[in-house]
């Protein structure tokens, strides 16, 4: 999980310092995939679970940040930066993409473990 977090960092990092063409899709969308992966993560070191109470406990809270957004709930500063302001049907795309890849990352580490060990 740790690995997978810093993969998740390393994609923020590349949408935050992206300035090429595409941006907008880049900053909008890849930066949700990356977000979703690191939640994933996070959760992972935290919480000691199957890889399916993970994925849905990770889905809820994409789809709160999306719930916060249409009501209009977010927080002001930083915050609104890191949940966004604007809700977009498309952002729910991103973080399914983000939770079936981190799922895939966890899953194929178990595999190469097995394989290894």
């Amino acid at each position: 999980m740790l690995l997978l977090g810093g993969v998740a960092l390393a994609i923020g990092a590349f949408v935050l310092s992206y300035r090429g063409p595409g941006q907008p899709f880049i900053r909008g969308y890849v930066s949700d995939v990356g977000a979703t992966m690191l939640v994933y993560a996070f959760l992972g070191l935290l919480w000691r679970t199957t890889a399916a109470r993970r994925t849905l406990a990770t889905a809820a809270i994409a789809a709160a940040v999306e719930f916060y957004q249409i009501v209009g709930m977010t927080p002001p500063g930083v915050g609104g930066v890191l949940v966004g302001a604007f809700p977009d049907p498309w952002d729910l795309v991103a973080y399914a993409i983000g939770v079936v890849a981190a799922v895939a990352w966890e899953r194929r580490l178990v595999r190469s473990d097995d394989q290894t060990g």
